[in-house]
């Protein structure tokens, strides 16, 4: 899987400019990079049948990965969770699965999460407007919260916010020969 946008929306304390940060970076991005489908490919191949890909095995494959750097998976309601053995505030990050709803609830936990001064940032990762239409339908995805960035941008107002940013991710190639992606079995996953 690849990155398609890394958007650095809200940075109070100036955090993408520290080591804390470009390790939090560079984990996130090798977490994605990590991603392949088949598991055992060289990359991350979709099955272009629209609607037909379920997307929480692709969201596990991302925390095993962080997992591997000593991240923790579901802390705080949060999917991953990295306090640096306890030397720093801790960095967030949301995967989504779910509907555009769960997308902004997940925002929102970051939001509450740096105004609490809880974390020291966060950033929310979901599928690009190409990926999107081959997912579970109305999963989250950046299109439909590019409207919502300016509002998001008013955070560097509020003194100590801390970090926000959107990552979009999306396919290396396109492949009718691979297996869809299994889907789950709650919400809209089966639809």
């Amino acid at each position: 899987m690849k990155i398609d946008q890394w958007i650095d929306l809200v940075d109070t304390e100036n955090l993408a400019r520290t080591p804390q940060y470009a390790l939090t970076r560079g984990h996130l991005e090798t977490a994605i990079e990590a991603v392949k489908w088949p598991v055992d490919g060289p990359e991350f191949r979709i099955n272009p049948t629209r609607k037909g890909n379920g997307v929480k095995p692709i969201k596990t494959a991302f925390i095993k990965k962080l997992l591997e750097y000593h991240w923790k998976a579901e802390v705080d309601e949060f999917d991953a969770y990295n306090d640096f053995a306890g030397k720093e505030p801790p960095f967030v990050a949301e995967w989504e699965t779910g509907n555009i709803s769960s997308s902004h609830r997940a925002v929102n936990r970051i939001a509450l999460g740096n105004i609490e001064n809880r974390i020291a940032g966060g950033v929310l990762v979901l599928p690009n407007a190409s990926l999107y239409p081959y997912l579970t339908d109305r999963v989250g995805n950046l299109r439909e919260l590019l409207p919502y960035l300016g509002l998001w941008e008013q955070w560097r107002n509020i003194p100590n916010f801390g970090y926000f940013g959107i990552v979009s991710v999306t396919f290396d190639e396109l492949d009718e020969t691979v297996p869809l992606i299994k889907k789950g079995t709650d919400g809209r996953a089966l639809v």
